[in-house]
């Protein structure tokens, strides 16, 4: 089959595409929210009153209920990618420019895949985009970690997204060795089985969650539970209070 190949390095040759600079008036989300993504070339935004100027490999993120209008010039491409607000759970609260290194921009296009076919992995890649994109990350600062460098590699992963659906032997599988061989890490370094940890991990991420505002449905969902009230049995257990009560005792 013949290969055809297009375009060059050549920056000076002149465009033989076309695609007209476009202006979005005032949009507001009730529901969403939106991460605008500079694919290519430039985009001039007002959001909340505040100007902002995306660059291509930079992206924006505009919180649900936050005004915002843009100007896509030529040549560019912005791509909006949506969050249902009411099931996701993040500390980001106000706008913030991103920028797309090739991890999350790997992320962005696979999470955009599978909005629109019926390519859709398993993991939840959300809470894999919002650990990249959070000022504050939603990071366990308080958990012995342990010392050893596969088990440490994996306590790093399950930081980084409290809600990684892996199993143990997955887990394992990933920094190439066995599960026993995680549990007994585990257990020896930081005196607590990868469950045990796992579990500690998911309810101090919860709780930085819950006093950014968000709600203990999407906190749930965020640290991995798909069961709710599993979540709130889980959390009480850990703290002593109900995720309801810690928001409103905590939040900020």
């Amino acid at each position: 089959m013949a290969q055809r190949t297009y375009g060059t390095e050549d920056t000076s040759a002149p465009w033989r595409i076309w695609m007209p600079a476009i202006s979005i008036p005032v949009q507001t989300e009730d529901t969403l929210h939106v991460l605008l993504w500079q694919v290519f070339g430039d985009t001039d935004l007002v959001v909340a009153g505040e100007p902002h100027a995306l660059r291509a490999g930079q992206a924006l993120w505009v919180p649900v209920g936050a005004p915002h209008e843009f100007t896509v010039h030529q040549n560019s491409v912005t791509m909006p990618l949506f969050f249902d607000a009411a099931a996701t759970a993040t500390t980001l609260t106000e706008p913030a420019v991103v920028t797309v290194d090739a991890e999350l921009r790997a992320l962005l296009m696979a999470y955009n895949v599978s909005w629109h076919t019926i390519i859709k992995p398993t993991p939840n890649l959300a809470r894999q985009i919002l650990a990249l994109i959070e000022d504050s990350p939603v990071l366990s600062t308080g958990l012995p970690m342990p010392s050893s460098e596969p088990a440490r590699a994996i306590a790093e992963a399950l930081r980084f997204n409290p809600g990684d659906i892996r199993g143990v032997d997955e887990l394992a599988e990933s920094v190439h060795t066995s599960s026993r061989s995680v549990e007994r890490a585990f257990q020896a370094e930081t005196g607590m089985t990868l469950r045990q940890w796992r579990i500690r991990n998911r309810m101090e991420a919860a709780a930085i969650l819950l006093r950014s505002h968000a709600t203990p449905d999407a906190v749930a969902h965020r640290v991995g539970y798909t069961n709710v009230n599993a979540f709130r049995r889980v959390f009480k257990g850990h703290f002593g209070i109900s995720p309801t009560e810690y928001l409103e005792r905590y939040a900020q």
